[in-house]
């Protein structure tokens, strides 16, 4: 039986980097996590049923819940489609310790000091702990959740292959000003800030084994010289789900995704004659399949 996929949100965080160019953070997942252990990814997790409610709504600006809805393609309900938002919000806030937010005075929210670094961290570690929640979380500090500075960028569904299933709404903001990103030392282990094209160097000599939506979006992402390129980018286009094939070549895992030419060959459970992983992508390239060797990802492109 196929398992069905639980709702998620991601975040990918950027920030500039001087003198050009820009730098995405990623975590670390633990190592005993069972989806995606060891693995670097962005900040992300599952949409709770209490973040698409009406008092969380009533915290939030930039976006409404049609709006929402309109943006991911009217698929989810208004209060689905919200919740990711919220979602993506708080899974960036208690694993990577930012919290996109407005304070009274309609200003993103910025940290001055240690002291106040200290108190939003003890308010992270309260709600990992659920001793707290989102909106006693605003009331307290006299905030909104930002939502128009999440911009959806991709939706990526994992492999019906697998046991434990995500439908993953990914985002795109940029780091505010005032706030320091680090892993939450429970679920991850490691917090890096790396350009797109370093990530993915690493990840071929196994110094940062990417996951593989991680791996993709990093590939794409490494065509943009500038943030402000990409925020704009999905809006000049249709964002259609990506669900890979999971299948085995010579006893090594091989994902294949839906714009490689063989795809539909391995949808329908058969094998392409003659069978190879093809070869390894370069620089520019828009990687067709992944083949896991020892331990990581590798990028290919099959080319017919």
């Amino acid at each position: 039986m196929i398992a069905v996929p639980k709702k998620a949100a991601t975040v990918i965080l950027l920030r500039d980097r001087d003198p050009e160019g820009f730098e995405v953070f990623l975590l670390k997942r633990h190592e005993k996590n069972s989806f995606m252990g060891g693995n670097y990814v962005y900040p992300g997790g599952r949409v709770d049923r209490e973040d698409g409610s009406l008092e969380i709504s009533s915290f939030s600006r930039g976006i409404t819940l049609e709006e929402a809805r309109t943006m991911l393609g009217g698929a989810l309900s208004a209060e689905e489609s919200f919740a990711h938002w919220i979602a993506g919000i708080r899974e960036l806030f208690e694993e990577a310790g930012v919290l996109l937010a407005y304070d009274q005075k309609g200003k993103l929210l910025r940290l001055r000091d240690r002291v106040e670094q200290e108190h939003f961290s003890q308010y992270r570690e309260l709600l990992q702990k659920n001793k707290l929640t989102l909106c006693e979380l605003m009331k307290k500090e006299n905030l909104a959740f930002a939502l128009d500075r999440l911009h959806y960028y991709a939706h990526w569904i994992t492999p019906e292959a697998r046991s434990e299933r995500f439908d993953t709404y990914f985002f795109v903001a940029r780091y505010p000003l005032g706030q320091e990103a680090s892993h939450d030392q429970k679920e991850t282990t490691a917090g890096a800030w790396l350009t797109p094209r370093k990530a993915l160097e690493e990840n071929l000599i196994g110094e940062v084994v990417l996951s593989p939506p991680t791996l993709k979006t990093l590939e794409d992402l490494s065509r943009f010289g500038k943030i402000e390129e990409i925020l704009d980018a999905p809006k000049k286009e249709d964002i259609q789900p990506i669900l890979p094939v999971l299948t085995k070549i010579s006893d090594h895992p091989l994902l294949v995704f839906p714009w490689d030419p063989e795809y539909h060959i391995f949808q329908k459970g058969q094998i392409p004659s003659p069978i190879h992983h093809g070869r390894p992508s370069q620089p520019g390239d828009n990687t067709t399949r992944l083949w896991m060797n020892e331990g990581r990802w590798l990028p290919y492109c099959r080319l017919i």
